[in-house]
């Protein structure tokens, strides 16, 4: 059983103003799958190699079953890492790329070739153990450097973007595969991406970064479900989550293009917080706008009309895309049962207000979450 903590970790380099990452806060249970994702520059990268020991601490602890290893060389933290450059031994073959650790620790030999050849199944790789690296195509290099530290199981797997090589189909298959094995292995699992569908599906928790700091750590159903602020209901979910302006007052939110009734729970939760009469700004997933006679019935104020602007056929449903205010593009979802649209048709638009969301105009941080909060420390 292993456990890790990150306490106030923070990481300086020198000659420079700022801090790359800051006040970095969490603990993590063993079996844990842990996803370290944000846009390029927030740290996250950065992060994972202050805990692989590639990069100093400038402040803070970093502890692995209770001892402090800041000062422990990264051979000796017990880890396999997955570098988003392959690192492969040019003149090795496959099968000895991804053996070589194994060898290096004085495995038998039996049992190097039945981990590899295990291994090498999961991964597709089966066909290539033979060849070189240069024989290779890009994705198949990432997958023989995702084997190599997959065919052992040490305390902590960090992985770097180990996917961002994989063409889209292989790309879903290895993530689940990767799935799998962290859950046969049970070590934990730290995961770099920029990517939040893969943060959205295989994480146990996400660690949501921004500008070095942490925005928000939960479930990929909390971080969904109950941002903490405009960034993280923004970039979690794909349409992103459609952002307004507008004023509360009397039950109502208004903005130029529409006035829509509040839902009794978060009227009183806006009223509680002082709100009544006061700017914020309202957030709606796609999913919360629709059109058809039943949405209509169903939600008689938060109708309004607007303009086509344009649409995306996905299949199964269609992305619509349509002024809500000057400069402010949104985007509802239309199921299969609802109306067809083209651009420039004119539509009725209805709001779901249960699934709405608030925040203050000036923080933008969620009404709900810090009501949430406050609740939960009374």
């Amino acid at each position: 059983m292993s456990k890790i903590s990150l306490k106030n970790i923070n990481k300086k380099y020198p000659n420079s103003d700022t801090y790359s990452v800051r006040d970095f806060n969490i603990d993590i249970e063993d079996g844990e799958f842990i996803v370290l994702v944000g846009p390029s520059g927030c740290g996250k990268s950065t992060t994972l190699r202050m805990i692989a020991g590639l990069e100093d601490i400038t402040e803070g602890e970093f502890i692995i079953d209770g001892q402090v290893v800041n000062n422990v060389s990264s051979k000796d933290r017990d880890i396999a890492m997955v570098f988003q450059s392959y690192a492969l031994y040019p003149h090795m073959s496959v099968r000895d790329n991804v053996g070589y650790g194994l060898k290096l620790r004085h495995f038998p030999a039996n049992d190097i070739k039945d981990r590899v050849d295990n291994i090498a199944k999961d991964l597709f790789l089966t066909e290539y153990l033979e060849r070189k690296p240069k024989e290779l195509s890009g994705g198949q290099r990432q997958r023989v450097a995702l084997g190599r530290a997959m065919v052992r199981t040490p305390k902590l797997y960090l992985m770097d973007e180990p996917l961002s090589n994989l063409d889209a189909k292989l790309r879903a298959t290895t993530r689940t595969e990767i799935s799998r094995m962290h859950r046969e292995k049970g070590a934990i699992t730290i995961y770099v991406t920029h990517d939040q569908v893969e943060a959205m599906t295989m994480a146990d928790r996400i660690v949501l970064m921004s500008m070095g700091e942490i925005q928000q750590i939960g479930t990929p159903k909390e971080l969904f479900e109950n941002p903490k602020n405009c960034f993280v209901a923004t970039f979690m979910g794909m349409p992103s989550m459609n952002l307004i302006k507008g004023q509360y007052e009397g039950g109502q939110f208004t903005c130029e293009s529409f006035t829509i009734a509040v839902s009794e729970s978060d009227r009183a939760i806006l009223d509680a917080a002082g709100y009544n009469g006061k700017s914020l700004l309202l957030g709606a997933r796609s999913s919360a706008i629709r059109s058809g006679k039943k949405y209509e019935q169903a939600f008689p104020d938060c109708c309004f009309e607007t303009t086509v602007m344009n649409s995306e056929y996905l299949g199964d449903c269609v992305n619509v895309f349509f002024n809500a205010a000057p400069r402010n593009l949104f985007i509802g979802t239309l199921g299969s049962g609802e109306p067809s649209v083209e651009i420039d048709d004119k539509i009725t638009l209805v709001i779901d207000n249960n699934q709405l969301h608030f925040f203050d105009a000036d923080t933008e941080e969620s009404i709900k979450f810090v009501s949430k909060q406050a609740s939960m420390s009374a």
